[in-house]
């Protein structure tokens, strides 16, 4: 290791000595000969005179002094306020009572850098000496030195000045870090006194500072006289190190325990949530910022107090009983309130935690958006559900009604055929108008059925809503009865929509009927239409298919939804009966007095119409149906009603595809009856072989069922009129399942619902021939 240079700052030396350690300030380091060795060249201090005797003092007198500076040290280690104060006090106690020259204290990194010397104006150096400059060495640096009161000032300042070639004391101090053990160097050892010029540092020893295991430092001690080996003076100036060390490792801590308190603040007060640490009785001693808006109060404010005192309404309570639980169960309890607001309902989440001296930690979190995120998707997630089971019921009830409606079709067809053939006196036309009537009931079953399925082929056209509510308005009435009071009210500037007309009356039909079985002894039912936008209420609950329709979607600009409203003063409804409101087969009504399909029908039509409905309801209340159908650009054009003839027939060729024998024999039969020339055909691949033999030019109408195996309706469509392109197209169908769906949309597309009658058979066929 390199020599080290002096850093000897003032405060606390003598007057004396002031300006010789002012000299030391930017002077050369000491130094001494090697153990053995020559001197090194230095000038002589106090004017060139001969160096000084060792002293001889009785070993009593040695014993005293000794004492004296354990006592010394021990008063101005304990009796200081820092450790820079009492490192001069105890190297001037070390200088003064055990007769050496110099006493010096080396500091190892960081405790060097942190190295903060009091201030000692009236010690101040005097002018022209330098300031103090602490030169390292390696990681160790000498951070105060005391010189003996009897040095004279300027040979002290030149000593101090004067560059000294290498000696064996800054490794003497090194080598004391580096075994942990003290060190005592003679230079003039075995050398006649005689021999020895003036110089610095005739011995020299250094204990080691050990702060635990580690060396923090040393303290050494120089003289300008010979002394000899003394294990007293060590263990003394062991015992003083072992103090400076014990109180570098206390300033060490009690500064590690201040950064950890201001870090453990400033995490403290970098939490997001709300925290409060509550004392063993349960009051605020510290708080971060508020972070809910009912806490009008600054964190000074809230100390002291109880949290029933500090939050609002319940919730103070609550936690302080949950926090009394946290402390007796030793583990975290949780809790959520909720909280009145400006803006709607808030949500709090609260965690109480045991903490030190029997202390609890409160973490308050505004859960409030989290709250509505997972309740919007766990109404979507019901929305699904709820779409899943009513797809999975649809799909079952539109195939039996595609069965059932071909039976239906057998059954009406020829029912009418027989009554045409029985006279108004026959005894048999009784018979056969009840299986006509039985047959068309069945009928209406049925299109409930495909419309709650979602199955039922829609004819939309362009409506105003308040139109068909005004048409209704007298029909509703009789249907409801006198004893409830019935109010329509039609909004203004609505727009239109895109829907078909007879099933959006048999979605109004439906609701009414509903809520005039609600009201069994009177009330008051509300029809109204408006504007609006499906979430504005939050107590409704919303019914909407996983899947919409892109080609319902609202016209942008203004509320996208045009509303029909139905409110009945009735007994209400509760949560598990608005759950399974729209399933088919459920209702709360006796045996016998419902089938369970009128909402059901409903759900289906607003559903595939682009829609959705939302239900609001409390038992006792009565209940809000709510049916929300996009608005879109355009306006409605009524035609005007006119009389229609009896069904004329013709001489054109028909070619009628149909994969059940017996609707097709009857349509055959009721076409040949009127005059048609009519080719049949059991498929799709039947039909394309009795075009190419009859030639496309021979069919004039293509009268097709839509559901077949193999090619459907629509495909044959497609390539005979690529062969044909003047032939019209008449498509059947009592079960659509999505025929249409990636088809070009066609204007011109005429459609004949099964079950139809005879009568309807031959008006559609004769109309779409008269476009020719």
């Amino acid at each position: 290791m390199g020599a080290p240079q002096l850093h000897a700052p003032h405060g606390g030396l003598d007057p004396e000595v002031a300006a010789h350690a002012g000299a030391a300030q930017g002077g050369a380091p000491l130094s001494v000969a090697p153990e053995g060795g020559a001197p090194a060249a230095a000038p002589a201090l106090l004017g060139g005179a001969p160096p000084l005797e060792p002293r001889d003092a009785p070993d009593a007198r040695r014993a005293e002094a000794r004492l004296a500076a354990q006592l010394a040290t021990t008063s101005a280690l304990s009796g200081s306020t820092s450790l820079a104060e009492a490192a001069a006090r105890v190297l001037a106690a070390l200088v003064e009572h055990l007769d050496w020259d110099v006493a010096a204290l080396w500091l190892a990194e960081p405790e060097a850098s942190a190295w903060r010397p009091p201030s000692a104006p009236d010690d101040a150096p005097a002018a022209g000496d330098t300031p103090p400059a602490a030169a390292p060495l390696g990681a160790l640096r000498c951070v105060e030195v005391r010189a003996a009161a009897h040095l004279d000032r300027e040979a002290l300042a030149a000593a101090l000045r004067e560059a000294l070639s290498p000696s064996g004391e800054p490794e003497l101090v090194a080598e004391a870090l580096r075994s942990g053990a003290p060190v005592f160097r003679a230079s003039g050892d075995g050398v006649p006194e005689a021999a020895l010029d003036p110089c610095w540092g005739r011995a020299a020893c250094a204990v080691p500072i050990l702060c635990g295991a580690r060396g923090v430092g040393a303290l050494e001690l120089r003289s300008r006289a010979p002394h000899r080996g003394d294990e007293q003076l060590l263990r003394v100036l062991s015992a003083v190190g072992s103090q400076i060390g014990q109180v570098i490792a206390r300033r060490r801590a009690e500064r590690e325990s201040a950064r950890a308190a201001v870090e453990l603040r400033a995490l403290f007060r970098a939490i997001p949530d709300l925290c409060f640490r509550l004392d063993d009785e349960l009051r605020i001693v510290d708080c971060n910022e508020p972070r809910l808006s009912e806490l009008q109060a600054t964190p000074e404010a809230l100390l002291g107090k109880a949290m029933a005192e500090a939050l609002p309404g319940e919730l103070g309570e609550q936690i302080e009983r949950a926090t009394r639980e946290a402390r007796e169960a030793g583990a975290v309890v949780a809790l959520e309130h909720a909280l009145p607001g400006a803006g709607g309902e808030r949500h709090v989440e609260a965690r109480m935690m045991p903490f030190l001296d029997g202390h609890a930690l409160v973490l308050l979190r505004d859960i409030t958006e989290r709250r509505r995120t997972e309740e919007a998707l766990r109404q979507r997630e019901e929305r699904s559900r709820e779409s899943q089971k009513m797809e999975a019921l649809g799909r079952l009830a539109g195939g039996i009604a595609h069965d059932f409606n071909n039976m239906l079709m057998v059954m009406l067809g020829y029912g009418e055929l027989l009554l045409r053939r029985l006279g108004p006196d026959s005894a048999l036309r009784r018979d056969a108008l009840q299986i006509t009537k039985a047959g068309e009931r069945a009928a209406a079953l049925t299109r409930q059925l495909l419309a709650m399925s979602r199955r039922k082929v829609l004819q939309r056209e362009v409506l105003d809503i308040n139109a068909v509510v005004l048409d209704m308005q007298t029909m509703l009435q009789r249907l409801i009865g006198e004893n409830i009071d019935l109010q329509t009210n039609v909004g203004r500037d609505l727009g239109s929509i895109k829907a078909d007309k007879s099933q959006l009356e048999q979605v109004l039909l439906n609701l009414v009927v509903n809520a005039r079985d609600a009201m069994p002894r009177g009330g008051k039912l509300v029809v109204e239409t408006s504007l609006g936008e499906p979430g504005a209420s939050p107590t409704a609950k919303s019914f909407a298919p996983a899947e919409r329709d892109e080609d319902a979607a609202p016209a942008a600009g203004g509320p996208p939804y045009v509303v029909l409203s139905v409110t009945d003063s009735g007994h209400g409804m509760d949560q598990d009966t608005l759950s399974h409101l729209f399933e088919p087969f459920f209702t709360t009504k006796a045996r016998g007095k419902g089938t369970g399909l009128g909402l059901a029908t409903v759900y289906g039509i607003v559903s595939q119409s682009g829609g959705l409905i939302e239900v609001e309801s409390e038992v006792g209340c009565g209940a809000t149906f709510r049916v929300y159908l996009p608005r879109v650009e355009g306006r409605s054009e009524v035609a005007p009603a006119r009389a229609r003839p009896s069904p004329a027939g013709g001489d054109e060729t028909v070619l009628v595809v149909e994969d059940d024998d017996a609707v097709r024999k009857l349509i055959v039969e009721v076409l040949e009856r009127r005059g048609y020339g009519v080719v049949s055909a059991a498929s799709a691949e039947e039909a394309l072989a009795a075009l190419a033999l009859e030639g496309v030019d021979a069919v004039d109408l293509l009268l097709t069922d839509l559901v077949m195996p193999g090619m459907n309706g629509r495909e044959l469509a497609e390539r005979a009129l690529a062969l044909h392109p003047r032939a019209r197209v008449l498509y059947m169908s009592g079960y659509a399942d999505d025929v249409f769906a990636g088809a070009e949309p066609d204007g011109e597309r005429a459609l004949l619902q099964k079950p139809f009658t005879p009568d309807a058979l031959a008006q559609r066929v004769r109309d779409l021939l008269d476009r020719r």
